[in-house]
């Protein structure tokens, strides 16, 4: 190792390439290009090549520092698919080194190869950082990469094809494989709106660039497995998008074919092509008949799949769940027979998971096995894969001994806890990215502005008063969360107050001796709807409780169930619903229990006749649709109407439990739910009521309206009756 640092320094302070004996030099090319080439098939070669070269260096060549970072980053590469990371990071490190050291007084062809062997091994640690979970520090090296231009130059040349390939091949994984819920499996894919948008955007631009870039064959079926993985998870999060999905399985036929050209056959490469579809085949969020019964997806299915059978033959039924058991274990037998031990360990959980989640539990255990024997990996190698394995070992109780369980669950836990607390450096990182990215196009405005004096003054003034919006907004922030949470102090204060006024008559009723058994349960039916309301409202109104979940649905199923679940709440009054062929745009199970509420207060408060109701597009504003539920009952005086939908107001509950009762939390339900829906769609959305004493009430609501092709108000057809 001394020797090795010695030599190190000599090249760093070495003289000009062009004392470097031209001959020699050509051997020294040779031995890093036949380790390059062998890179994926035989790292070990590769390795053996690389030293080769470095004993060359040494001896004879101490000055062409070109081929010794090259070769020290084919060693890098090499420890890096035998998963030796230390190794990999110590030659990273030495090219990082020895590139900051050498002399940058003229920008020659040599120079700007050193720059690219730096940004190659910059990647290569970003790749380390990947596999520690370390995400926030893999992002911020890509992020002062890109920063950085060295790539922007685009010579023609074999090297910067390779470096960009590398970069676009880190980018990608990076954002949508590590960041964005990592390994494939019945867990499903789930995408931000934003990401999906960013993510289109980042393969646009690769797939433009790519055309320029030419490297070797293993290169390009390594970028073609990144973008293959990306549509594939863009796919998932688009509601099973066929197109997408096409592309996907576009990319994995081109590697499919270059596999099977003479000299192209790379083990690695093909078990991504085969573990790719299983990990499609496992993805909750992948309908099954998209790649079955579409004809674009099928068709392309079929295209790879008779393009692996010339490689490689296997089962072909797409027969679930045989098509992705059948998947995950050719997969996994190919990356066996490489020496990854981390491709190893990944393989065989997500193979493990898929097995538990259709219930193949004796093909989940071999698994399992495979992972406990297999003695290429280790602790801390690839925390997420050995979370994974601890978890899925402990589920599926493939021991007995409590003391091994506790050992596996410890070890989870401390891995989650690293990842978790990487999770949330990486959240931090990205805020202060944005910031920074934004001050920065900020100050390269203002540098255009004139002279450096100006340059310099405008560029103080223009941070000032950004500085001055960002404290303005924090003080507003911190204003609407204080006012937010007093509001939500006086709710539940109010509120609780509301629910002793409400349960205290039906507890009384409850104690009476020889109560009659229909009445005590009508009492306990009515206490227990009440305490819904309870928990309803409650999870509204904790930020941690129930979550807005935005969707267009038809008012049609929310209609039917809500007449399912209310047809025999009163048997005297007859219920009519009126059919709708209307959508509306909010969450679906909120509108379901507002909609129960105000049909079940009104079957409360009517003691014969009838309730309807109905929908139209509102007549004031087409963008909205207006829902009544108008009752035949009792009604209200004008205090009650007033306070009605107040929780603030305490509304007086008779002592008789058969009697009507207040409005209690129900109505105080609903406000918050249409509040929740005026936050999170159209501004507009509101509740009222009308109702004068012994005529009946008509409570009406507005939810944004999900369908805006047609604006002529709904036809009201045939009734819709249910008793």
């Amino acid at each position: 190792m001394m020797a090795m640092l010695s030599f190190v320094a000599g090249c760093s302070s070495g003289g000009s390439d062009g004392k470097v004996d031209l001959r020699l030099r050509a051997r020294v090319d040779r031995l890093n290009k036949e380790a390059f080439m062998n890179r994926f098939d035989n790292p070990h070669l590769t390795i053996a090549y690389s030293y080769r070269s470095i004993g060359l260096l040494r001896d004879s060549l101490p000055d062409y520092s070109d081929g010794l970072l090259r070769a020290y980053n084919n060693l890098a590469f090499g420890y890096y698919i035998l998963a030796e990371h230390d190794s990999t990071a110590l030659y990273t490190d030495s090219v990082i080194a020895i590139a900051a050291q050498l002399p940058g007084k003229w920008l020659s062809a040599r120079q700007r190869n050193t720059e690219v062997e730096r940004v190659i091994a910059q990647l290569m640690q970003v790749r380390l950082l990947q596999r520690s979970c370390r995400i926030a520090d893999s992002y911020q090296l890509l992020y002062d990469i890109n920063q950085s231009k060295v790539l922007n130059h685009q010579p023609n040349n074999y090297l910067y094809s390779f470096a960009q390939m590398e970069y676009y091949i880190t980018s990608l994984t990076l954002n949508y494989h590590y960041r964005n819920s990592a390994v494939a499996s019945s867990s499903g894919t789930t995408l931000s709106s934003d990401t999906k948008d960013a993510m289109r955007g980042l393969l646009a631009e690769v797939e433009q660039a790519r055309q320029n870039l030419k490297c070797d064959y293993a290169e390009d079926m390594s970028l073609n497995y990144a973008l293959a993985h990306s549509y594939y998870r863009l796919a998932a999060a688009s509601k099973s998008d066929p197109f997408l999905l096409g592309k996907s399985y576009d990319y994995l036929t081109a590697n499919a074919k270059m596999l099977a050209r003479p000299g192209q056959y790379c083990i690695y490469h093909l078990a991504n092509v085969f573990q790719l579809q299983a990990f499609i085949a496992a993805d909750t969020n992948i309908l099954r008949d998209t790649y079955i019964s579409h004809p674009r997806c099928s068709a392309k299915l079929q295209k790879l799949m008779q393009a692996t059978q010339s490689i490689y033959l296997t089962d072909t039924t797409l027969a679930a769940p045989a098509y992705g058991l059948n998947m995950f274990r050719v997969s996994t037998d190919l990356f066996f027979q490489t020496v990854d031990p981390y491709q190893h360990l990944g393989a065989v959980v997500a193979a493990a998971e898929y097995c538990l989640h259709v219930g193949a539990i004796d093909q989940a255990d071999q698994y399992y096995t495979m992972a406990l024997e297999d003695n290429t990996w280790h602790d801390g190698m690839a925390p997420k894969f050995e979370s994974m394995l601890y978890d899925g070992l402990i589920r599926m109780g493939y021991t007995s001994s409590a003391e091994v369980n506790a050992q596996w669950y410890a070890r989870e836990m401390e891995l989650l806890d690293l990842i978790n607390r990487n999770e949330s450096a990486d959240l931090m990182l990205q805020d202060r990215l944005f910031r920074s990215e934004t001050r920065n196009r900020y100050y390269i405005v203002a540098i255009t502005v004139g002279s450096l004096f100006l340059i310099l003054l405008v560029s103080l003034v223009l941070l000032l008063r950004r500085r001055s919006k960002v404290l303005k907004r924090e003080k507003q922030a911190l204003y609407q969360a204080k006012k937010q949470d007093i509001e939500r102090i006086a709710n539940v204060e109010t509120c609780l107050s509301v629910m002793r006024h409400d349960i205290n008559p039906f507890l009384s009723f409850l104690t009476r001796k020889n109560l009659d058994p229909d009445m005590r349960q009508e009492v306990l039916d009515q206490l227990l709807r009440t305490f819904s309301n309870i928990k309803n409202w409650t999870n509204l109104s904790i930020p941690a409780g129930l979550q807005f979940q935005p969707s267009t649905f038809p008012l049609s199923e929310v209609f039917d169930s809500v007449g399912a679940s209310c047809a025999r709440l009163n048997p005297q009054v007859q219920l009519i619903l009126h059919p709708t062929t209307l959508k509306v745009q909010g969450d679906r199970q909120l509108t379901e229990i507002l909609l129960r509420n105000l049909v079940n207060n009104a079957l409360q408060h009517t003691p014969h006749g009838k309730v309807t109701v109905s929908a139209e597009i509102h007549a004031d504003d087409q963008r909205f649709v207006h829902i009544q539920v108008h009752d035949t009952g009792t009604g209200m005086d004008a205090e009650t109407l007033e306070n009605l939908f107040r929780a603030d107001k305490k509304m007086q509950t008779p002592t008789d439990p058969s009697a009507p009762h207040g409005t209690g939390f129900g109505l105080i339900l609903c406000r918050y739910i249409i509040k929740r829906h005026d936050d999170n769609t159209l501004r507009g959305c509101r509740i009222w009521a009308e109702s004068e004493p012994n005529r009946g009430s008509t409570f009406h609501f507005l939810l944004a309206r999900g369908d805006n092709t047609d604006s002529r108000p709904d036809p009201q057809t045939k009734d819709k009756n249910t008793h």
